[in-house]
């Protein structure tokens, strides 16, 4: 019996022991479930994080690009400086970047637009190429598994490409006034009067908190032949307080394009209110400029000005007033800064005003192809 009994209990070991095979397969396979879970969350957090800092490296050299578009001096060496730097704070363990055209197409060191980044110009190569307007990044970065160890992976790494365009400003929110593209002023009827000399730009303070360094002016806005003033319908299905306040973000595709005049009642006196209630003094805003006297085209209900280009101006104030002679358009001096102000632009006719510095600071933007002229504002767009 005993002997029976004893050939009885083998296969219920060898059954004990099948379960326990099947159990740590099935655990096996459970953990290998989570690690795909979880991997696949930490995974996804770790692209955004290397997509970011792709973004950040295309967008610090295309600063440098569109400082230099601006009339500086920057080089290679600057644009290598930049995208070092970003891709070091945003703990990249490797990137390369190349230049690229206003579409984002690579070049190589004759300015020729190529597919390959192996014939591209790499970004440190010793010289920026003709018609270089950005820069396209490639970074990557290794990070540690958790569950996935399990299954003998300890290291994930996430890569990510981004390009970056500098160029003119082509879009925006702009305060809806125009004025000319040259030092303009307006006779003893209202009538603009432009100079053949450029508005001279002026560099940003050490100190953020005080004006530009360079030279002040009064622009006034003068009425056109038509009686209209210079200020402009960006948006018509908004008034004039509101497209200062809740301004619409506007894209020109191409330039010169006309914008329909703005003649609603008392709309002059609207936006000088709207930019104290919004306190835009001692910011820079985008304004669209117009070639020739800006004067009006068409006529009727259909009046628009010429457009050419947007500059970007340091607001010190805006005056309008019923008096042909208003007084804030003829001062010397700035009641804000002190500073002193350009007395070739002083309000003799001019009832309306606004006073700042031209200024060619970088902002974000969709922006253009072609030479940056002069008081011209200059962007930076991600543009993949």
């Amino acid at each position: 019996m005993n002997r029976l009994s004893s050939h009885r209990t083998r296969p219920a070991r060898a059954e004990r022991g099948q379960i326990l095979v099947i159990l740590a397969l099935g655990m096996v396979a459970f953990i290998g479930g989570v690690a795909v879970v979880i991997e696949g969350g930490n995974a996804y957090a770790h692209q955004r994080i290397t997509q970011n800092a792709s973004d950040s490296v295309a967008n610090a050299g295309a600063t440098i690009l569109a400082q230099r578009l601006g009339g500086g001096n920057q080089s290679d060496a600057d644009v290598l400086a930049a995208t070092d730097a970003m891709a070091t704070a945003n703990n990249l363990d490797s990137y390369a970047a190349w230049y690229t055209n206003v579409t984002g197409g690579l070049l190589n060191a004759a300015g020729a637009t190529v597919s390959n980044p192996a014939a591209a110009a790499e970004v440190g190569s010793g010289a920026i190429p003709p018609g270089t307007q950005g820069v396209h990044a490639a970074g990557s970065q290794a990070f540690e598994t958790t569950f996935a160890r399990v299954l003998g992976f300890t290291q994930f790494t996430t890569s990510a490409d981004a390009t970056a365009v500098a160029g003119a400003i082509t879009g925006g929110e702009f305060l809806p006034v125009v004025f000319p593209v040259s030092l303009a002023n307006c006779d003893g009827s209202g009538d603009t009067v432009v100079t053949d000399e450029p508005w001279r730009l002026s560099n940003p303070n050490a100190n953020p908190n005080l004006p530009p360094v360079g030279q002040e002016y009064i622009v006034p806005l003068c009425k056109t032949g038509t009686g209209a003033f210079q200020i402009l319908d960006l948006d018509p299905n908004k008034d004039c307080e509101e497209e200062v306040m809740n301004p619409t973000s506007v894209h020109f595709n191409q330039f010169p394009v006309n914008v329909l005049v703005d003649e609603g009642n008392d709309c002059a006196k609207k936006i000088e209110d709207s930019i104290s209630a919004k306190d835009l003094q001692g910011k820079v805003v985008m304004i669209p400029i117009c070639d020739g006297a800006c004067h009006t085209q068409d006529s009727g209900n259909d009046k628009s000005y010429h457009i050419i280009r947007i500059a970007s101006f340091y607001l010190d104030y805006i005056s309008y007033s019923n008096n042909d002679n208003n007084g804030a358009c003829a001062l010397a001096t700035s009641p804000t800064y002190g500073t002193d102000l350009d007395n070739i632009v002083g309000g003799n006719g001019s009832s309306s005003c606004i006073a700042g510095w031209f200024v060619r600071y970088v902002t974000n933007g969709p922006v253009g192809t072609g030479q940056i002229n002069n008081g011209e504002a200059v962007g930076v767009q991600l543009i993949r």
